[in-house]
Formats: C-alpha cells, sequence, structure tokens
C-alpha cells in the first residue's frame, strides 16, 4: 500500500495530513506490528511527506537525526502565537531513562538496527525524556521511531501518558541526490483532549522536523499550516 499522502516533488512542500480516531476506524487503519506499539487506540494520526534534493549520504542524514543537542536550532510555526519560535528551548542524549546525565550525541555510526537511545527535550510545557529506536538500517533506507517515556504536561494537566505520543520516519534514497523522507506522528490512548485540539500543530512540528532532516531553513516562509 503507497504511503498517505502520497510523496510531495522535489520543489514543493512536504505533503501533510491529519486523521482523527473516527476517521481511522472508518477506513479500519491500525499501526503495523513492526512498530510494536502497545495500544491499537489512536486518537489522532498526522503524517507528512515530501522528497528532496541532497548530495550528502544517509550517515549525513541520520547525523542530523542523532544530533539531539540541536534541536534546539529548530523552529515551528504556532497557530496559537502567530509566529515562529523554537521547537524546544534545550535538548540532549541521556545515559539512560531516568538519569539526568547528559551524554554526547550520538554518531551516524551508533545509529544501528536494535539500538535505542534516550534524550530529553525541554519546552513550555516543561521537561520529557523519549527513547529513539532504529528499526532498520541499510546504505540507502532508515527507519527510526520514538516515543515519550515520562508524561508530556501542559501546564498541571498531562497531555500524553507514558507511550502515548509515538512517531516513526522513514529515510529512503529515491535516486541520484534525490531522497524521500516520511513521518508518521501518533497520539495513542493515553492522550487526553487537552492534546487532540489542534491538528496544525501536529502539522508545523512534522514540517520543522522534514525540514531540518532536508536542510532546508526552518522557519522559511510560508508555515505548512497557518
Amino acid at each position: 500500500m503507497p504511503p498517505q499522502p502520497a510523496y510531495a516533488a522535489s520543489d514543493r512542500p512536504p505533503a501533510t495530513a491529519v486523521w482523527t480516531e473516527a476517521g481511522l476506524r472508518k477506513i479500519g487503519w491500525r499501526p503495523p506490528a513492526c512498530l510494536n506499539w502497545a495500544s491499537d487506540r489512536s486518537r489522532l494520526v498526522a503524517a507528512v511527506a515530501g522528497d528532496y534534493r541532497f548530495a550528502g549520504s544517509l550517515d549525513d542524514l541520520l547525523g542530523r537525526l542523532g544530533a539531539f543537542s540541536a534541536y534546539k536550532s529548530i523552529r515551528y510555526w504556532s497557530v496559537s502565537q502567530q509566529h515562529w519560535r523554537e521547537l524546544v528551548s534545550d535538548a540532549g542524549r541521556l545515559e539512560g531513562p531516568d538519569s539526568l546525565n547528559v551524554r554526547p550525541d550520538p554518531t551516524a555510526a551508533d545509529l544501528v538496527p536494535g539500538r535505542a537511545f534516550y534524550y530529553f527535550e525541554v519546552n513550555r510545557a516543561g521537561r520529557a525524556v523519549y527513547r529513539l529506536t532504529v528499526l532498520e538500517r541499510t546504505p540507502e533506507r532508515a527507519v527510526l521511531a520514538t516515543e515519550n517515556v515520562t508524561p508530556i504536561r501542559i501546564a498541571i494537566l498531562t497531555a500524553f501518558e507514558p507511550g502515548a505520543l509515538q512517531t516513526v520516519a522513514f529515510l529512503d534514497k529515491r535516486g541520484p541526490g534525490l531522497w524521500s523522507y516520511y513521518q508518521l506522528i501518533r497520539a495513542g490512548a493515553g492522550a487526553s483532549a487537552v492534546a487532540l485540539h489542534s491538528d496544525a500543530s501536529y502539522v508545523n512540528r512534522l514540517a520543522a522536523l522534514y525540514r531540518y532532516v532536508a536542510g532546508i531553513p526552518t522557519d522559511r516562509e510560508p508555515p505548512a499550516a497557518p
């Protein structure tokens, strides 16, 4: 089955799509078993898909995804604030899920199938810990999944219980100097209503990550979802 949405051409902004729980139930969608996601229930799913020109190697692209400390450079369009802002104010690799010790970012060589890395992000909602797992790696393809290990809170409310915010990203070489990026983000069973109020928030964060990996200024006008 081809990915939805279809990949946008390299000279176009990435394609995005959002599905609600009711819509997913109607089409009978379930997460692929290979992801080992704890629950089949998906309260919201969003995706971004696009081709982009890049003269480097998969190692170069993976180096960007593994550079957790560089996530501070990513900017996204805040629909509520109507301006560009940092995706996170701080981020870095941790020794483990309960550790406060920050370690150097993993290199592309570290990102081999089966390995998992813990990292933290700090934003307006506070600090949360995530796990990144390498599911697949070949010279021309990589698949990486993430999920939150600690709760994600907005003010005093818990937006996501542990494991309720999950992503999977696919990087594929499609030809000489041409790569594709597809990322799916899911709000699972442990996501509260407060996490579902803005589809545009998911879309703009996905678009920011796509731009970051593709080497496009993350705050280039126009935003994906104004």
